[in-house]
């Protein structure tokens, strides 16, 4: 059974490698994106990661925005459970 960070380097980085993405390029793959939720609603954060989330990856495009989120869980999890939170991330 992998963990997360060994799903990560082992799986995840080797087939966005083979797609022909750059991982480790910030241009074009960004890892532990911090994605600020509903900040409308706090003003300030009660600690220091209220409010925020972080995806495992984001894919981006030429333009500099984002084209894809990748959700990394360690192989005994079912793959839907990264698909939802993904989800919430929009």
């Amino acid at each position: 059974m992998r963990n997360e960070k060994h799903t990560r380097k082992e799986i995840i980085d080797e087939r966005l490698i083979e797609a022909g993405w750059l991982v480790g390029d910030p241009s074009q793959v960004v890892e532990e994106f911090d994605i600020v939720v509903d900040k409308n609603l706090v003003m300030e954060a009660p600690t220091p990661y209220a409010g925020h989330q972080y995806s495992d990856y984001v894919l981006l495009g030429k333009d500099g925005k984002p084209l894809a989120i990748l959700e990394a869980k360690k192989t005994s999890v079912d793959a839907a459970i990264g698909r939802e939170q993904a989800k919430q991330y929009y």
